[in-house]
């Protein structure tokens, strides 16, 4: 029996995909079979890795090079035709850029030409402007198209000229503007000053020192253009009157010690007194303790600090601690030393804000073992009082707001048998001060001999925001304010109160119950001797890129300066100055340059 053949040796083993290093191996596997030279003999299924033979694989790679040869030169080959593509539609673009150019000249050369008086080219003179059929003199149409371009030139820098002139006159003017502004503002004379707002009527007389102001009034034309402007002002902003710039206060401590000096024999025994009525979180007081003595220390920054300090105790969060104006971050007075002694009056009714201020007039103010009190550096007073003010005496029912919540706006009078509500005390402004500052008292006189009515304390500033209910309060201070003995008197216009739908209330609006216009307010308070404006916030500096005109820091309401109730949305701060102080009161005529245009 002839042996079988041996088969050639095996190529060595190579890793398979799991681990292999060549790409070249391959798995064969022999099925079951005879061998035609072994009798009988059954092969073995079994797997085994080799190598494919050589010339197989050169033939596969040679074939592999091949077709990524092609591919390659396929790919170059388009995309040499793309960049052909993208030129010819270039050069295309290039010139009917350059024809249309070419256009612009000749009609440009049209026009100037035109306009001097010279004879018009010819089409066929300018025609070497144009790509042209047939060929002109190459030279000529350099000539001509430089001399296109020199009268574009021309025309282009006498523009500029003119345009730079223009704006030259613009900014001489507007430095004018400044300059007149600034120098009716430093005018010590208040004719000077209404005279330059647009001739307000205005007798001649000169108010030296302390002197009542002459009352002003507006001209109907005046009267028209200021109602406009305001009411615009409210289209281009609507809520330019809430959180007002108050300008008046940068100078309210020099004009309150003035005032003080020439209405009282002793200005020691006469203290700054502010009735801060609506207190709420006490950011007014705050605000004035600044203004008027700053060495105690009690300002926004620092009630601001210990109102938190209070909420981190209780573990709570006060809503809008820092003021719904973001009181908290005002500039501070720049005199941080000196001490005047002011006292300040906090009417708040309700229980949960009455015991927060308790706690912030604990860290605030140093307590003076002797007397018992808290006082502040240099004999300033926060008295804080849990009361409303109205034009009645008595009690009175209030929100169930007021017993829970720290500075809640729901916090108002309601109607009497209101479920939950509660009971607080409510007091007239003319009988707070009676009793507190009684005819004993150095700061009281009688009127005269024969009257049975005495003199009020002289009150530099009364405060008031009551929710909507401020003319009530006014009504209550009726006596104090007949005296003109309110050097200025600030309250809340917010007609909107009444139409909510959720808690209708006050007396502004058209559903005041009952209704009060502003208006009729202000008219009152002049009878009285009182000059009342409108405060609102001055366009910054984004409204005016945006073109929206100027406006004065104060509209005056006062001698039929506005024809009709202003268009408050939100709500508008009013402030007032009795004539009788004049020097107070001509500062807020200062302010509210009288609008012309």
């Amino acid at each position: 029996m002839t042996a079988a053949a041996a088969p050639p040796p095996p190529s060595p083993l190579r890793r398979s995909c799991n681990g292999s290093n060549s790409n070249n191996s391959v798995i064969l596997r022999s099925s079951p079979s005879r061998n035609n030279n072994n009798s009988g003999g059954v092969g073995l299924m079994t797997t085994t890795s080799i190598s494919a033979p050589n010339n197989s694989s050169s033939i596969t790679n040679y074939t592999t090079k091949k077709i990524k040869t092609t591919a390659l030169l396929i790919k170059y080959v388009f995309l040499a035709i793309l960049i052909l593509l993208v030129y010819f539609l270039l050069r295309i673009n290039l010139q009917l850029i350059q024809r249309l150019e070419s256009h612009k000249k000749h009609a440009a050369v049209v026009a100037v030409t035109a306009k001097e008086g010279g004879k018009t080219p010819s089409l066929r003179a300018s025609s070497s402007l144009v790509v042209q059929e047939g060929g002109n003199n190459h030279q000529q149409e350099e000539e001509e198209e430089e001399q296109a371009e020199k009268i574009i030139l021309q025309n282009r820098l006498i523009t500029l000229r003119s345009e730079v002139a223009t704006m030259q006159q613009k900014v001489n003017d507007m430095q004018k503007r400044i300059d007149h502004i600034k120098d009716i503002q430093r005018s010590s004379s208040g004719a000077e000053i209404i005279a330059a707002a647009g001739g307000v009527k205005l007798s001649t007389k000169t108010n030296n020192k302390n002197e009542e102001l002459i009352r002003h009034t507006c001209t109907p034309t005046q009267t028209t253009l200021q109602t406009m402007r305001l009411q615009k002002r409210f289209s281009e902003w609507w809520s330019h009157s809430a959180c007002p710039d108050q300008l008046w206060m940068d100078d309210i401590h020099d004009l309150f010690a003035t005032t003080t000096t020439t209405t009282v024999t002793s200005s020691s025994s006469q203290p700054f007194l502010i009735l801060d009525i609506g207190c709420n979180k006490g950011y007014t007081s705050a605000d004035f303790f600044d203004a008027l003595t700053p060495g105690t220390n009690i300002n926004p920054s620092t009630l601001v600090t210990a109102i938190r300090s209070i909420a981190n105790e209780d573990n709570t969060k006060i809503d809008r601690e820092g003021g719904v104006c973001n009181d908290s971050k005002k500039m501070l007075n720049v005199d941080r030393t000196s001490e005047r002694e002011v006292e300040i009056h906090c009417f708040e009714p309700s229980p949960a804000t009455y015991e927060m201020l308790k706690r912030v007039h604990e860290k605030l103010l140093p307590k003076n073992e002797e007397e018992g009190t808290k006082e502040g550096g240099g004999g300033a007073k926060w008295f804080i009082h849990n009361k409303g003010l109205h034009k009645v005496n008595g009690e009175m029912a209030w929100h169930s707001a007021c017993a829970h919540a720290v500075g809640d706006e729901l916090c108002t009078i309601v109607k009497e048998g209101t479920e939950n509500a509660i009971i607080v005390p409510v007091v007239t402004v003319d009988k707070f001060l009676e009793e507190t500052y009684p005819s004993s008292s150095s700061l009281s006189t009688t009127l005269d001999s024969s009257s049975t009515t005495s003199l009020l304390p002289l009150v530099h500033m009364l405060k008031i925001d009551a929710e909507g209910l401020d003319p009530a309060v006014l009504e209550g201070s009726r006596n104090l304010l007949t005296q003109n003995r309110a050097i200025m008197v600030m309250f809340e216009f917010n007609p909107g109160l009444s139409e909510k739908g959720d808690h209708p209330h006050g007396m502004w609006g058209k559903k005041g119950n009952p209704h009060v216009t502003l208006l009729q307010v202000t008219d009152w308070l002049d009878q009285l001797g009182y000059d009342c404006y409108l405060d609102t916030h001055l366009p910054d500096e984004n409204e005016m890129k945006k073109g929206v005109l100027e406006a004065p820091g104060l509209y005056r309401i006062t001698g039929d300066c506005l024809s009709k109730e202003p268009s408050v949305r939100g709500w508008a701060n009013v402030v007032c100055a009795s004539r009788k102080y004049g020097i107070v009161a001509k500062r807020l005529l200062e302010l509210a340059t009288i609008v012309t245009t």
